[in-house]
């Protein structure tokens, strides 16, 4: 998802940008001095709003990039508040990271998204300077900065912000607090008068009456914080029940799944008893833990058999038990969801197959089979930890560009969107942390993440790192490669519109000679075995889509350099040869463009001289596209038995070991690797042997499908994709492929 800087544009936006922290290492330390008044700051950040919203508005017509920059890394603050010293905007100094001290502000500005959630605030002593937040998604008060909101910052850092003046970046989401206006900490001048004298002795009746009216107006945090404050006021037992079950409510309306499932599981009896019994289901089957769940569920339905929406949301958890315990999916159905569904967020639940992780002997952790598995078996399906999508319709993420200078690569929106969301949902849920932190990441020193004043710390650095690391683009459906024109799946690249984090996918690691293959229906990710792969062996797969050997493939971002025979025979052939076989795969493409089927042969024969090794040592990639085009070409001109001859030269040169055809039944010794248009390949195939051999066509359909299931992960949608070319009136009707006598 990141790639490497190698442009001249982005070469001279590094070298500018490593030009201003050289300027601002020379004057680190300094003390601050604002270069303008209050007055003119707000000025020029009103201008720098309505350029903004006007950019905004016209951004499908603009080609303006937004570009951004990591500052040098740094960590979050790990200490509690009350180890921290209150300082003031007079206190800071240039390019400083204050460790030990906090400030107290206030926003006189309503934030304005521009590379970064931006806000003019003051201190006590009314000096204004920006706030600058890189993560737009904070727990703030009910989704944004608004006018008079106080904020808390640990260790601020003060820097050269986006808007041009010297002002606090906020990188780590727990770096800054959002303080309610009646707490003690703010200034008399800026505090909220409290709804009651504190001395009431039915304080906390009051504070649940004002947690009401902001639940009523969806101010579900603003209505948390109220909720607490009457829990510090010596409840009665009846308020400590609506209390904890409001605030656990609110807590639901925000996603803050574990706040909310704490306080719905202890809130004392009382009359919301059975609703808080069915959010305590709900928030248990947020939280992917269905078993539960259904128990919670159960019980609320042997209590109130007549209400019908803990009915239908009780199958729901059962599905999801059903697709947790058995991998039991419906595919048909969520093809369909994927297809009408924006964002393609589906409801469904991870399978863990017949795999493991286990320690690799050098390359970390990995997935091992547990059992010998066939190919075509479903080894895992997995729903995203997070899911970042923009609609094809209306693309924006081209006009974010993020630059990190310690590893010169570039990042576009899709992954800063995927960013901000992951850690958004470690910040409100804690329990969910593990599956993000424990991944690869190169690395990069961990800082202890437990609570600090109640709160999760989370390293935005260390996410981000583990994000490029690990994160997948996706289409919509692999189904979509196979739609249309199914003999270039060249387009598919183009057609991203979606990224995220599979944290159980992740943990396979590389080979170009892959045993497994992913394919993606929306958010949920399908691996299934590329060829029968033994028991207690390693799951691979292609990080990047093996390419024809005119380069070595490049997995510096990854940290290693791939070994394997292909890989190692790359780099040992002269560039001239490299070069030579590029030229003819064009040579090769525009002879087929007019047909001309003999010139092709004849290139395809050169070519294939350029290879110094057996094809039984060393696969011949390059010759998969030539091969399969010319049998196209040959289908399309009904040469068939020149058409069967291309297949079967095509299936080799990628690994495939074929018994059979016109002589005998057709079998697949071996499985090759999962290539662009193998399922074209097989029913070419199947199209030469249908008049001369009907069975073993069937065979080749039978084979096609399998591939169609390996690459798009499932076989349901085959027929609607591919119709019914070939007359197979016997092949079984159902989700199962049988081939050969075993069932997929």
């Amino acid at each position: 998802m990141d790639r490497f800087l190698q442009d001249p544009e982005n070469d001279k936006l590094l070298n500018e940008h490593n030009q201003a922290l050289e300027a601002a290492e020379a004057v680190k330390g300094m003390q601050f001095k604002p270069k303008v008044t209050r007055h003119e700051l707000l000025k020029q950040f009103e201008y720098r709003q309505k350029i903004n919203q006007d950019q905004q508005r016209g951004r499908a017509r603009s080609s303006t990039v937004d570009v951004s920059f990591d500052p040098p890394i740094y960590p979050p603050c790990l200490a509690p508040l009350e180890d921290l010293k209150k300082v003031m905007f007079k206190d800071l100094l240039l390019e400083t990271h204050h460790r030990g001290s906090y400030i107290l502000v206030r926003s006189i500005t309503e934030a304005e998204k521009m590379t970064a959630v931006v806000a003019i605030v003051e201190d006590e002593k009314k000096d204004a300077i920006p706030l600058q937040m890189l993560n737009e998604k904070l727990c703030c008060h009910d989704g944004s900065v608004g006018k008079g909101h106080i904020l808390l910052v640990k260790e601020p850092y003060l820097t050269l912000t986006s808007v041009g003046e010297y002002g606090v970046r906020v990188d780590h989401v727990s770096d800054v607090l959002f303080i309610p206006l009646f707490d003690k900490m703010v200034p008399s001048a800026w505090r909220e008068q409290l709804p009651e004298d504190e001395t009431s002795q039915w304080m906390a009746g009051a504070w649940l009456r004002m947690g009401n009216e902001y639940l009523n107006r969806g101010k579900f945090y603003s209505a948390t914080e109220y909720y607490s404050k009457g829990l510090e006021r010596s409840p009665t037992e009846e308020e400590t029940h609506y209390l904890l079950y409001y605030r656990g409510l609110a807590f639901f309306q925000v996603d803050e799944w574990d706040a909310a499932l704490r306080d719905l599981d202890t809130a004392p009896v009382g009359p919301k008893s059975d609703k808080a019994l069915r959010g305590k289901a709900q928030t248990l089957y947020h939280l992917r833990r269905f078993r539960e769940s259904c128990d919670v569920f159960t019980k609320l339905c042997k209590k109130h058999p007549e209400d019908v929406g803990a009915k239908n949301d009780f199958r729901e958890a059962i599905s999801r038990l059903a697709e947790q315990k058995k991998g039991r999916y419906n595919f048909k159905t969520m093809q369909e969801k994927a297809s009408k569904t924006y964002p393609p967020v589906l409801d469904h639940a991870t399978w863990i197959g017949p795999v493991k992780v286990r320690q690799t002997k050098s390359q970390g952790r990995g997935l091992f089979t547990t059992e010998a598995v066939k190919v075509g078996d479903l080894l895992l399906c997995e729903k995203a930890f997070e899911y970042a999508t923009e609609h094809p319709s209306r693309p924006s993420w081209g006009s974010n560009l993020h630059v990190n200078t310690e590893t010169r690569t570039t990042t576009r929106g899709g992954q800063l969107a995927l960013a901000s969301s992951i850690i958004e949902k470690l910040y409100k849920n804690p329990s969910s942390a593990s599956a993000i932190t424990n991944l690869h990441s190169a690395g990069f020193k961990q800082v202890s993440t437990g609570p600090i004043d109640g709160k999760l710390v989370v390293d935005t650095f260390q996410v981000t790192r583990i994000i490029s690391l690990n994160g997948f683009g996706s289409p919509t459906s692999s189904r979509g490669d196979h739609i249309d024109d199914a003999l270039d799946a060249s387009k598919s690249p183009e057609r991203l519109h979606n990224c995220g984090i599979w944290p159980y996918a992740s943990m396979i690691n590389h080979s170009c000679m892959s045993n497994v293959h992913r394919a993606f229906i929306g958010d949920m990710m399908i691996i299934r075995a590329a060829t029968d792969i033994p028991s207690n062996t390693e799951l691979k797969i292609w990080y990047l889509l093996p390419a024809p050997e005119n380069q070595p493939m490049d997995f510096r971002h990854w940290g290693f350099e791939c070994c394997c025979v292909m890989c190692t025979d790359i780099r040992s052939t002269e560039p001239r040869i490299l070069w030579t076989r590029t030229r003819q795969r064009d040579q090769i493409a525009m002879a087929l463009e007019s047909k001309s089927c003999e010139y092709a042969e004849i290139l395809i024969e050169r070519l294939t001289e350029t290879y110094s090794h057996p094809l039984e040592q060393v696969l011949r990639l390059g010759l998969w596209e030539p091969l399969t085009l010319i049998a196209a070409v040959y289908d399309s001109l009904k040469q068939h038995d020149e058409a069967r001859e291309a297949v079967s030269r095509a299936l080799a040169a990628v690994g495939f070991v074929i018994e059979g055809g016109v002589e005998g039944p057709l079998v697949v010794k071996k499985w090759g690797l999962a290539m662009d248009n193998l399922v074209v390949a097989w029913r070419i195939l199947g199209k030469s042997l249908l008049k001369v051999a009907p069975e073993r066509a069937m065979q080749a359909e039978r084979y096609a499908r399998m591939s169609y299931m390996i690459s798009v992960g499932e076989e349901a949608s085959f027929d609607a994709t591919y119709g019914m070319s070939l007359k197979v009136a016997h092949e079984p009707r159902s989700e199962e492929c049988q081939v050969e006598g075993w069932v997929v």
